[in-house]
């Protein structure tokens, strides 16, 4: 008896170990300081919105040839808030007079029922445009520096353009122009300015 008590005592104690162990490991795993290793600062911050046709009244038009619908006008100043030709760049879709929405990508002219994201998905109010390659599609990124809610905001990485590159994140803040004036409050560009980011890749499934 006393013979099989000890064994049991030792496969115990072996048993003990091995979960210690492994809790050990689960905590390294999930603990706080691991997720640092995906936090960097010297972040770019700027911000992208969906214009609206109807906040604009140049009085000059502009035809387009959109994809499977033809040539249509829209009111100069919110096309070329959309897609500036002599930039090559600008917020990529808008809402049109009509209520569907306007986009430029690959060279053409879209039409859409939603502002779409890189991965022809609608934008939502926490998505952001990154460089793929530091920060991987779908990622949960937050910027803790940013004002009010932004900095306890979990943005989800689902966009990217044709002017990220590096650090630097472009954050989606909406439509119309309240969500221009957000835009300019997300921005910190400057050196002095710089944000720290930390990411979380996506569970692979």
């Amino acid at each position: 008896m006393k013979a099989l008590s000890s064994f049991a005592l030792v496969l115990l104690l072996a048993l003990t170990s091995t979960v210690a162990l492994d809790l050990i490991s689960a905590c390294r795993i999930f603990s706080p300081a691991n997720y640092l290793l995906n936090c960097s600062d010297g972040w770019r911050i700027t911000g992208y919105f969906t214009p609206i046709e109807a906040d604009f009244a140049s009085g000059a038009m502009t035809e387009v040839d959109i994809e499977g619908v033809g040539k249509m006008s829209f009111d100069a100043d919110f096309a070329k808030v959309i897609f500036d030709e002599e930039q090559g760049f600008g917020e990529g879709w808008g809402k049109t007079r009509f209520g569907w929405y306007l986009g430029n990508y690959n060279s053409k002219w879209h039409r859409s029922k939603d502002p779409l994201d890189a991965n022809n998905s609608p934008l939502k109010p926490n998505s952001i445009a990154v460089d793929n390659i530091l920060i991987p599609n779908d990622s949960v990124v937050t910027i803790p520096g940013l004002p009010d809610g932004y900095g306890k905001e979990q943005f989800v990485a689902n966009d990217v353009g044709v002017t990220i590159h590096g650090k630097h994140i472009d954050i989606y803040t909406g439509e119309g122009k309240e969500a221009q004036d957000e835009m300019y409050r997300v921005t910190f560009e400057d050196d002095d300015q710089l944000q720290r980011v930390c990411f979380e890749k996506p569970v692979l499934r």
